[in-house]
């Protein structure tokens, strides 16, 4: 059986440094990593063409990014304001799981990251990402409120919750943050010149390799 793992950024409002820190822990990893963005923004990295979540297949194959020697994406393109009026949850999440599957196996991928919307609103696409996950990262800046979301999420799911705290800002902490990144102001230099830049995640990346090597079963091949 594969054991790919699933990580699912997330955070408690925006702003907060989430995709920033996805798509660059995902390219510092040294294994194969598929990043699907689940609405929070990751395609934006990327000079794919994003694809309509509800016109997703089975067959849809993932993109390559030229940048790096591990990094593939599929870049969804989920409107936030109109997830209510889905209707067709079961087909476009069977199709998801579908591509994603097919995915692993023709790429040999290792991880599979979410890059999700933040836990302000939990709609079937977070309850879907929530649940494939083995880990959650939590990506605060210090200054939210995350009490609410972040019970929900371990009442509910049994994925580890990471609480990462984007520290930019000299006297920030945040109670229970596992990680301290200063990675903000660094990394959106680079991405503004499309470049991807992963030496400030580098000690996130090592943590989190540590965690996919202790996931015993894939959650795509149950």
């Amino acid at each position: 059986m594969i054991k790919t793992g699933t990580v699912a950024f997330t955070s408690c409002k925006g702003g907060a440094g989430k995709t920033t820190l996805s798509v660059n822990t995902a390219a510092a990893l040294p294994i194969n990593v598929l990043l699907v963005d689940l609405g929070g923004g990751a395609s934006r990295f990327f000079p794919a063409p994003q694809v309509d979540f509800e016109r997703i297949t089975p067959s849809m194959k993932a993109y390559k990014d030229e940048r790096t020697k591990n990094l593939y994406v599929i870049p969804l393109a989920i409107d936030p304001a109109s997830v209510w009026r889905v209707e067709n949850w079961d087909e476009i999440f069977n199709n998801l799981t579908e591509a994603v599957r097919r995915n692993i196996v023709k790429y040999s991928i290792d991880a599979v990251f979410f890059d999700m919307y933040q836990l302000s609103r939990i709609t079937p696409i977070e309850v879907f990402g929530l649940d494939k996950s083995d880990v959650v990262v939590l990506v605060v800046e210090g200054y939210e409120e995350c009490t609410k979301p972040l019970a929900l999420v371990k009442k509910f799911f049994d994925a580890k919750v990471v609480t990462v705290l984007n520290k930019h800002e000299r006297g920030i902490e945040y109670p229970g943050a596992t990680l301290k990144i200063p990675f903000s102001a660094t990394l959106d230099y680079y991405y503004r010149r499309g470049q991807l830049y992963t030496k400030p995640v580098a000690k996130f990346a090592e943590y989190l390799l540590q965690e996919l090597k202790r996931v015993n079963r894939s959650r795509w091949f149950e």
